[in-house]
């Protein structure tokens, strides 16, 4: 789990470009910020002794960039569509329901 003091540099092959975020979620496979999510075989983990936080850096060319986006994105669609799934299907389990029947009928006709 990344802190929010955390920071992603992203470098830009074939400019002198570079772009500094704030890392949203990090996990075991991929980090994620604003700017797109990229896994962790492309990035290199420094401390910052500072500011005492965690900076990951990576290089990326345009179509990666693109790519991290695109992979942002599907991952929020995903999740959303998580979220919205449910088992409407699904009758009401009577099974469920019998023990408790049986013990309102005993306590009713006691």
């Amino acid at each position: 789990m990344a802190v929010k003091k955390d920071k992603l540099i992203i470098f830009h092959k074939g400019t002198q470009e570079c772009e500094i975020v704030a890392v949203e979620d990090l996990s075991e496979e991929s980090i994620q910020s604003k700017r797109g999510m990229y896994p962790l075989t492309d990035v290199t983990k420094h401390l910052d002794i500072r500011n005492g936080n965690l900076v990951y850096m990576v290089q990326a060319d345009i179509p990666a960039a693109v790519e991290a986006v695109k992979l942002r994105e599907l991952r929020r669609s995903v999740a959303l569509k998580r979220m919205f799934e449910f088992n409407v299907k699904d009758g009401v389990d009577f099974k469920f329901y019998i023990p408790w029947i049986i013990i309102v009928l005993l306590i009713l006709f006691k």
